[in-house]
């Protein structure tokens, strides 16, 4: 039986669960509108529900003509294999876990919430020479994604976050003035109180960025939406925008780690996408992300090549004020292609040291495969496989109460771990020898489908929460009573008066 899902149902129901037999997935219709693509292809998706080693189709529209006739010519690019609940082929990614090994570290920069913040350079200097000579200057260097990925514009921002809006007016009567005048008039059209409330303040300053990065003398960042997926070290008096993803780390070896080959492979399969470009996300990119072990020779390695990547293109950028990151990696990806370069091509090449770029960055992801234990020729989606596996084996270790923090003096006491090591217990059974009902929605349904198939015949919700280990109780009944009605909309299950059961497929 084939059902078309409402999008809630899939999003709530299907994260973590079976493999789909049959999905069409149509993500670039041209009235679709938005850049979730992810959301995009649960919109429009027909599945029907399959077991564990279920292989099916994945049809994504590539082209159309004719849809306003009646001989339609639609043309398909078609993959084939294990379907997962994300609605892609390949290796499932959707029950990875936000490790505590990295918890606290990564956060998107600060979110102004009024364009009055940003002063130019000159302007800034006037508004601190009405100010109290002792006082704290609030005004830092400032960089957004554009800044980075092309040229800074050497702005200045008005950083107010920790005063108090009496001792801002003493202190800085100019810097208070200023902002009453270009901040406050839209602050108090806004719908949230705490924005009019807290005007002088941004928006989003990033209360939980802020001592992370506290003591560090630079931080590394990344541009959020970005065709070319490179990292690089800021320093630590440079305020960041929310378009910048943040790691609140001045580690060599873990900017070179991030700046990997793998990482990025990772990175575009965990990530999202805006148009065409890849979306760098906190949670999926970097929490979930496990580092190789950096305390030995293949750390300092890494790191060493890492320092002199970032030194190698902040000196090119210096020499030559007409090129960018963009440019650098734009050149990049010409070279691994091998085509001839036109002249203007071959002046960035020269000029941007593309060719020591490339070989740098080379070396850099065979130092980081040799971190990891796995074969330097590994292609990236075998990669992704592993580091899903390690993401799996990390939390377990982390569940017994073993964390390889990335920055242990700061996470230390600050991540809530266990306090005694947790006997983590498997799915082949418990003391009493029944196994438990996982607790993710996907899962739940995978092991409620496999317990009403092993009935033969209806079963209740009471009868099918005795089969696992666990609470009883009505609170339990309730969850499967409602898994079990979200499976019916596949026509994986059927209910009778007598209870719940498994059609026969035919």
């Amino acid at each position: 039986m084939t059902q078309t899902f409402p999008r809630r149902v899939l999003e709530h129901h299907l994260r973590g669960a079976p493999p789909m037999r049959l999905v069409f997935a149509i993500p670039d219709h041209p009235w679709i509108k938005g850049g979730d693509r992810a959301a995009v292809r649960i919109a429009m998706t027909v599945a029907e529900r399959g077991d564990a080693d279920s292989r099916g189709r994945l049809l994504t529209v590539l082209s159309e003509t004719g849809l306003h006739t009646d001989a339609p010519e639609i043309a398909l690019t078609e993959a084939r294999g294990v379907i997962s609940s994300d609605l892609t082929v390949g290796v499932d990614v959707t029950d990875l876990v936000q490790l505590k090994a990295n918890a606290l570290l990564c956060s998107p920069g600060v979110k102004l919430h009024g364009a009055g913040f940003i002063v130019a350079p000159d302007h800034a200097a006037d508004l601190l020479s009405a100010s109290v000579p002792e006082a704290t200057s609030p005004i830092r260097a400032y960089r957004n994604g554009r800044d980075l990925a092309e040229r800074p514009r050497g702005v200045k921002v008005i950083d107010l976050f920790g005063w108090e809006e009496a001792e801002v007016r003493r202190r800085h009567p100019a810097i208070f003035q200023h902002v009453l005048e270009t901040v406050k008039p839209d602050r108090d059209r806004n719908n949230r109180a705490s924005y009019r409330d807290n005007w002088w303040i941004f928006g989003e300053p990033r209360r939980e960025l802020r001592p992370a990065l506290e003591g560090l003398r630079r931080y590394i960042a990344t541009v959020e939406t970005a065709k070319h997926r490179w990292f690089r070290f800021l320093e630590a008096d440079i305020l960041p925008d929310n378009r910048l993803i943040c790691i609140a780390s001045d580690q060599s070896a873990v900017l070179g780690v991030l700046s990997s080959r793998l990482h990025r492979d990772w990175a575009l399969v965990q990530g999202g996408t805006l148009e065409d470009r890849p979306v760098y996300t906190k949670g999926a990119c970097f929490d979930a992300f496990a580092f190789p072990d950096l305390s030995g020779d293949a750390g300092a390695e890494i790191g060493a090549l890492a320092e002199e990547i970032d030194d190698l293109r902040a000196r090119v950028l210096e020499r030559h004020p007409t090129l960018t990151m963009t440019g650098l990696y734009n050149g990049r990806a010409r070279l691994t292609t091998g085509a001839r370069l036109t002249e203007a091509e071959r002046l960035v090449h020269e000029a941007g040291c593309i060719g020591l770029l490339d070989h740098l960055h080379r070396r850099l992801d065979a130092a980081v495969l040799t971190a990891y234990g796995w074969p330097a020729d590994m292609q990236g989606h075998e990669a992704v496989v592993r580091l899903v596996a390690l993401n799996r084996e990390r939390a377990a270790e982390e569940a017994r109460g073993k964390v390889r923090f990335l920055r242990p003096e700061f996470q230390a006491g600050r991540v809530r771990t266990p306090r005694r090591p947790v006997q983590i217990e498997t799915t082949l059974g418990v003391a009493n020898g029944l196994p438990p009902l996982p607790d993710a929605p996907g899962s739940m349904a995978l092991a409620l489908l496999h317990a009403l198939r092993q009935a033969g015949g209806p079963v209740g919700p009471r009868a099918l929460a005795a089969r696992f280990a666990g609470r009883q109780g009505r609170r339990m009944e309730d969850r499967i009573e409602q898994t079990l009605a979200v499976l019916a909309v596949a026509g994986s299950v059927q209910r009778t008066p007598d209870g719940w059961f498994t059609p026969r497929r035919v």
